[in-house]
């Protein structure tokens, strides 16, 4: 979808697509109407799946809002302003992850009777998502995009194996600012 303006900011309807305080949402495939208002001079906003709460006010209290959220309004149009204060409510919004919970030592088994051949074998049974949680009781679930052998595992040699997340997309409101990240220890014992 996309978000398109009207350049007047009390528009309610044109080309057969309904208007809330000058914004509408267009599927981004509907590109003979998004290319009418394009050329109408409409502010086309491509990839925003649906209008924001943000898009549903009226331009003067968009204005009435932003000094709280540390943007001046002065000349800003109805597009600019909302995407002013979602960028802004974003970044005050995130919460950094400063560290993933624990996860569970994987038993490897022993030199004798290992479990894992190779460390292919160990990364197929590791998760696809690791977890923080906060003191407050959320939680970020983030994808692990692979798991990265850190201590080069050798199902030959007693040792603990240590296997390094490499995390996919963090997600809002969540930040890795710090880059952390989430380990888990492969055991093979002694035989």
């Amino acid at each position: 979808m996309a978000r398109i303006y009207a350049p007047n900011e009390e528009h309610n309807c044109d080309f057969g697509v309904d208007f809330t305080h000058g914004a509408a949402a267009v599927p981004d495939a509907s590109t003979k109407v998004i290319g009418w208002f394009n050329k109408q001079g409409y502010t086309i906003v491509p990839g925003s799946d649906t209008l924001s709460p943000w898009d549903h006010l009226p331009v003067e209290q968009l204005r009435i809002f932003a000094p709280y959220a540390g943007i001046n309004p002065t000349g800003m149009t109805k597009a600019v302003l909302v995407n002013a204060i979602e960028t802004a409510l974003i970044t005050l919004m995130k919460i950094e992850i400063t560290q993933f919970d624990a996860i569970a030592d994987i038993d490897g088994g022993t030199t004798a009777e290992p479990v894992f051949a190779d460390a292919d074998a160990v990364k197929a049974v590791l998760p696809d998502y690791v977890t923080a949680t906060f003191a407050n009781g959320s939680k970020a679930t983030v994808p692990v995009t692979a798991w990265v052998d850190t201590d080069t595992y050798n199902k030959a040699a007693a040792a603990s194996y240590t296997f390094t997340a490499t995390l996919g997309t963090i997600p809002l409101p969540f930040a890795n600012s710090a880059e952390v990240t989430a380990t888990v220890e492969v055991v093979v014992a002694a035989a």
